[in-house]
Order: structure tokens, then sequence, then C-alpha cells
């Protein structure tokens, strides 16, 4: 099993930023599961053209395969999941997700919102998907994950609404329990 942290923007080194090694570090006390903690190139524009190259011919990914998003990274991810050249993933985690560019140049620039989502395709791209989002959340606001939400809504997708955790910058307890149900099914 493999599980693959997709970085917001500017978060370089990502083993410095916000909880990705705190998870990195909770997952190597599993038995065969390898937490994927790599820097990105491109990690203050992030763009698209990049990232899912990045992810689909270095870092690899596969049926046995857990990808954790956040922030511009779960943006990425909702495209990984859309693509035909990447095969259905075990998982996908999205955290403090985004479907619109927000009217930021940066985000616009990253490529990710330059066209329509394929809901159908996204929720097909993995055998389990979750959702996370703060209500307080100050850089996204949460209609954009409630809106996701809702396109997303069936057996294999879930979503969690949390208070007081803002963007997600710090550890919460309930990404480790989403995945060891991710590795159990």
């Amino acid at each position: 099993m493999r599980i693959v942290i997709i970085p917001g923007m500017g978060c370089s080194p990502v083993s410095k930023s916000n909880w990705y090694s705190w998870f990195a570090n909770e997952m190597q006390k599993k038995s065969h599961v390898q937490c994927i903690l790599r820097d990105f190139p491109d990690p203050y524009r992030c763009r698209e053209s990049i990232w899912v190259p990045f992810l689909r011919d270095e870092i690899g990914l596969e049926e046995n395969t857990i990808i954790i998003g956040h922030s511009s990274g779960a943006a990425c991810a909702m495209r990984v999941l859309e693509n035909d050249d990447i095969g259905k993933l075990r998982g996908a985690i999205l955290v403090a997700a985004a479907y619109t560019d927000l009217g930021i140049e940066s985000e616009r620039q990253s490529e990710y919102f330059n066209r329509p989502w394929d809901w159908g395709k996204m929720k097909n791209g993995a055998k389990s998907i979750h959702c996370f989002h703060g209500v307080d959340d100050h850089l996204i606001p949460v209609k954009e994950a409630r809106y996701i939400a809702e396109k997303m809504k069936g057996d294999n997708f879930h979503y969690t609404e949390l208070n007081g955790v803002s963007h997600f910058f710090e550890p919460w307890q309930g990404i480790l329990d989403v995945v060891d149900d991710m590795i159990q099914d």
C-alpha cells in the first residue's frame, strides 16, 4: 500500500510544512504502508502540466495507492482522479478542496481551474474518496467543498466538515481514521 501526499501551494520543503511529516511518521508505524512525502517541482505555481506527469511518471500511481491532496494539492488530486492515463486508485482524500480559482491569479495559473470538472470520471477514479473541510477555513470558503460534496455524493464518497481547523495547518485524528478505513477496504 502506497500513500502519496500532494502538498499545497508554496509548501517547500514539504517535510517542514503543515501536518505532512506528522502524517508520514504515523504511517511509518503501519506495516506494509509506504508514505511518499516528497518535494514537488514548481512548488509556488503547482501547475497541473507539471504535477500530474510528476505524479504519474516519477512517483507512480497504481491501484493500491491512496492520494492525499491538500489545498492546491486537492485540486491536483481531483484532476488525477479524472485522468484517463491513470488507473483507478485505492483511495483519495481531499483536504480543503476548491472547484474554482476563487478569483486568485496564482490559482488560475495552476491550470486546474481552466476547464469544467468531470465529476463522473472523478467519482470513478478511486474506490473510496473522502473530503475534509474546515467550516472556518479563511482561504477556501466552505461553500467550495459543499459544492464538491454535492457533485460527488454517492456510495464511494464521504464528506466531513470540522470546526476549529481553519485550513488544516495542524494534525487531526480524522485523517488517520479515514486512511485506516481505506487500507482495510
